[in-house]
């Protein structure tokens, strides 16, 4: 038998539990604006941007690429020829492609970095110029001396010129007028000389004979085109291996 002192003391309600369903009690979760989800269009940029990023690497090794077979083309075409021309252009338009790649790949990154852009587009420039002047150097030298042998194989007829207006040239070296007649047609050229000789001085130069329009051979001398090719012969790698060594894949 329970009596009234045995009776559990009344609940209050704000402690009594709740009777509405689980599913219908109100959230604990902080009200706000629902989330928006990135526009497609952003992330479609996004992607784009990385592929381009990606792709300046090798497009820029094409263009060293490039630049080689443009100073090959221009070292064994003939002289004056349109490949020879075509060659420089398109050695020199490969090279300026080359230099703007890397900081083109500095600004297609995520937050660009006007700085570093800045600085690599002075070191993708320094290089570039430094290839050309190897890569120009060692094509100009074989060339012309793939040029004056061919000059000096044909020049067999040896004839006597007049020598006039000797100068000095801004490389310490000396070029004169020299100026002799076949039959009864006169012709001149300016070649380089070993001495300064006075207006009037006599020399024995070779012509070829079936183009006696053309410049005499003076000396037939070409140790300075040997040099100039083997400075560009081995700068021109140098100059590659130290482009790879800076434009080692880090930030891929």
């Amino acid at each position: 038998m329970t009596t009234i002192a045995d009776a559990p003391p009344p609940v209050p309600e704000d402690r009594r539990p709740s009777t509405v369903p689980e599913d219908h009690r109100p959230s604990s979760a902080p009200v706000g604006p629902p989330a928006v989800a990135p526009a497609a269009g952003a992330g479609r940029a996004g992607r784009l941007r990385e592929r381009a990023r990606r792709a300046t690497r090798p497009l820029q090794r094409v263009a060293w690429a490039a630049v080689l077979v443009g100073a090959a083309a221009t070292a064994f075409a003939p002289w004056g020829s349109t490949t020879w021309y075509d060659g420089w252009i398109g050695a020199a338009a490969a090279a300026a492609f080359a230099a703007l790649a890397a900081p083109a790949r500095l600004l297609l990154r995520r937050g660009p970095r006007p700085g570093a852009a800045l600085l690599a587009l002075f070191n993708g420039t320094l290089l570039a110029l430094m290839l050309c002047v190897f890569a120009g150097c060692f094509a100009f030298a074989l060339s012309d001396w793939s040029h004056e042998r061919d000059r000096d194989h044909a020049a067999t007829l040896r004839v006597t010129a007049t020598v006039t207006g000797c100068r000095s040239t801004g490389d310490s070296s000396t070029e004169c007028t020299y100026h002799w007649s076949v039959g009864e047609h006169e012709y001149s050229t300016s070649e380089g000389a070993d001495h300064r000789w006075p207006d009037g001085h006599r020399v024995s130069v070779r012509i070829d004979p079936a183009h006696p329009q053309r410049a005499a051979v003076v000396s037939g001398v070409y140790w300075a085109l040997w040099i100039a090719i083997a400075v560009g012969g081995l700068g021109t790698p140098c100059v590659l291996c130290v482009w790879w060594l800076l434009e080692a894949p880090t930030d891929d």
